[in-house]
């Protein structure tokens, strides 16, 4: 079975309570496998649930599809469009695991995302080598005397 096969199925409803679900494993038309599921493909099946049952009107200008005691339904398990979203709520799920996941290493690396974006480290400042500017030293320099090496204390109070 291919990958992207999908498996058809054919739904009997006899009496409009009972079914029985069958796999179209050799349709008629193999392009077209839910043109076999019909009225009278459900009877041939012989099931104990459609003794007795008739399949009504069969004049195609006259009939609804509802007359009889037999209805029939056709359905693909399996087909490519399941899968795409299973794959994607599963990716999804993932990718919000993920998230929550970093979200508390960031919090954990002193990066809160509760700040406004503007005003916080971007999260690639963590793993950067740090600057520090001219405005951060600790010391100042003494302006005018020439002399190198000799510096004096800054104090601790922040200027008005």
């Amino acid at each position: 079975m291919n990958k992207w096969e999908v498996t058809n199925f054919c739904k009997c409803i006899c009496f409009s309570a009972n079914y029985t679900i069958l796999s179209l494993n050799t349709p008629d038309n193999p392009s077209k496998p839910c043109l076999s599921c019909t009225k009278q493909w459900c009877l041939n099946q012989n099931l104990p649930i459609c003794a007795g049952a008739s399949l009504g009107d069969t004049d195609p200008d006259t009939a609804t599809g509802l007359e009889g005691d037999v209805e029939a339904r056709c359905f693909q398990r399996d087909s490519p469009r399941d899968q795409l979203v299973v794959t994607l709520f599963l990716l999804t799920i993932l990718g919000l695991l993920l998230g929550v996941s970093i979200k508390n290493r960031m919090l954990k690396a002193g990066l809160d995302s509760s700040t406004a974006w503007s005003a916080s480290r971007r999260w690639w400042e963590e793993w950067l080598p740090r600057r520090y500017s001219e405005d951060h030293n600790l010391r100042e320099r003494p302006t005018g005397n020439g002399s190198r090496g000799n510096y004096t204390e800054i104090s601790n109070t922040l200027p008005i």
